[in-house]
């Protein structure tokens, strides 16, 4: 029984890591799931408090990593105020309207847009537009290192 309790766990982190590169899925969820299967399934096991205090904290900033990376990245290419916050409308919205992949296009269009709005000039709004996919791509990989020191964490707690 144990040892399909491990198989599983480790298709699920699995599945939580490519979940970070594949936007239908979602993340962290997967994680979650095997912390509590092995919980429920080996009772007598107590995870230590840091263990929790640090999933909830890493969990919080790997949600907020794709809104704080294209703010950033917009920002540092030089988009106004307006540019930032259809950064992240665009995640949101694009979510909502266009499904998972609009987490990567609803940025794009909505930086594109606002920014040829205000300046009318289609190569910086095609700049700024580009620099949130840098953001998808920058946040990718710091939410997979994020995932996988809990996932390290998690064996070393069970160990």
């Amino acid at each position: 029984m144990e040892v399909l309790l491990y198989i599983i766990i480790i298709l699920l982190f699995i599945v939580e890591l490519a979940a970070i590169f594949i936007p239908l899925l979602p993340d962290s969820v997967f994680f979650w799931a095997a912390v509590i299967l092995y919980r429920v399934i080996i009772p007598d096991f107590e995870y230590s408090i840091y263990f929790w205090i640090a999933a909830v904290i890493i969990t919080v900033l790997v949600f907020l990593a794709n809104y704080l990376s294209n703010a950033y990245f917009v920002k540092r290419q030089g988009g106004s105020n307006k540019t930032v916050i259809a950064a992240v409308l665009g995640i949101f919205l694009g979510t909502l309207i266009m499904g998972p992949l609009g987490f990567i296009i609803g940025p794009f269009l909505l930086i594109f847009v606002v920014e040829y709005w205000q300046s009318k000039n289609r190569d910086n709004a095609l700049r700024l537009a580009l620099s949130s996919l840098s953001a998808f791509f920058a946040s990718a990989f710091a939410r997979f290192f994020m995932q996988l020191f809990l996932i390290i964490w998690f064996f070393i707690e069970i160990i």
